[in-house]
């Protein structure tokens, strides 16, 4: 699954980025509020989203690419 995550203020966007990647998501920043999380475990990133108030901005089961 991929994830694109968005989060309501900076504090909550820090805080869900750090705990990503110390539980070993690898989340990507894409913009000031906006990060990605191309992961399996949906059960963690769901943990994350409603711990820190985060919106899903997208979702997919596949990561996009440029093709």
């Amino acid at each position: 699954m991929y994830f694109e995550l968005t989060a309501p203020n900076q504090v909550a966007f820090k805080r869900a980025i750090w705990e990503a990647d110390i539980i070993g998501l690898d989340p990507q920043e894409m913009s000031p509020l906006t990060f990605n999380i191309g992961t399996g475990s949906i059960e963690k990133v769901s943990r994350i989203r409603d711990k820190y108030n985060l919106k899903e901005s997208y979702v997919s089961e596949y990561e996009t690419t440029g093709y």
